[in-house]
């Protein structure tokens, strides 16, 4: 395991990505216990956090930055399954089902983690049985999300699934602006989500800035018209229950 360290642990109470963590759905006295629990500790770009077919030590929090949850062929062609921002907690699914991971993980950008062994993930469950419900609903909707993937590659047009790539990826500070951004998102990482051909991706994101709708900077793109981009990433939604 990585060297996660207790005094490079993040302060849940300090942090600004908090909402989006599950640690908020928890009492007062509870977070208190989980911060106790965690360990901390800074990556760089690109480095590794765990390895296909290794074992789970326990769960991972995204404190800062990014992590891409990834699969890798037999050709070397990576396909990346999920990418998990500030306040995103991973690993649970491999650690829940006893099991190797099936997938690699990496950091995308200067990221901070923190970490609950599995020991003591399990203990803190037991102590309080409302976590058990949080993870459960959380599964459930990752399972959701993973169906909708699958569906849209099957019937999504080429535009639509980078349009939604884009969405997923804005960077959280830029979030409810007139014009949210991208940031450290590469071309390459666009087509490993989206299962397109680079080519496509980069016809496609050329056709989006030709028509005004994203802005692509030298290590950023800037969304300009955000209903726009959003209505093809769905062009069905209104049909949708």
């Amino acid at each position: 395991m990585h060297r996660f360290t207790k005094d490079q642990a993040p302060d849940c109470g300090a942090c600004r990505f908090k909402q989006n963590c599950f640690v908020v759905r928890l009492d007062a006295a509870t977070q208190k216990e989980w911060s106790a629990l965690k360990m901390g500790r800074k990556f760089a770009d690109d480095e590794q956090i765990y390895a296909e077919c290794s074992h789970p030590q326990g769960i991972y929090t995204v404190c800062k930055g990014r992590a891409k949850i990834y699969s890798t062929d037999s050709k070397g062609q990576q396909m990346i399954n999920w990418i998990r921002h500030p306040g995103d907690t991973f690993g649970h699914i491999a650690l829940f089902s006893e099991q190797e991971y099936i997938c690699d993980a990496r950091t995308m950008g200067d990221t901070v983690l923190s970490f609950v062994d599995a020991r003591k993930f399990e203990q803190f469950m037991d102590t309080h049985p409302k976590v058990y419900k949080i993870f459960l609903r959380k599964i459930a909707n990752e399972m959701r999300a993973m169906q909708y993937k699958v569906k849209d590659t099957a019937y999504k047009p080429a535009r639509s699934k980078v349009a939604k790539a884009l969405i997923n990826a804005i960077t959280y500070k830029s979030k409810n602006t007139p014009n949210p951004a991208i940031h450290g998102l590469k071309r390459t990482e666009i087509a490993e989500i989206t299962g397109l051909a680079l080519e496509t991706v980069v016809r496609t994101l050329a056709d989006l800035e030709k028509r005004s709708i994203i802005k692509r900077e030298i290590k950023s793109i800037k969304i300009l018209d955000y209903p726009t981009l959003v209505r093809i990433s769905d062009p069905h939604a209104k049909n949708k229950c």
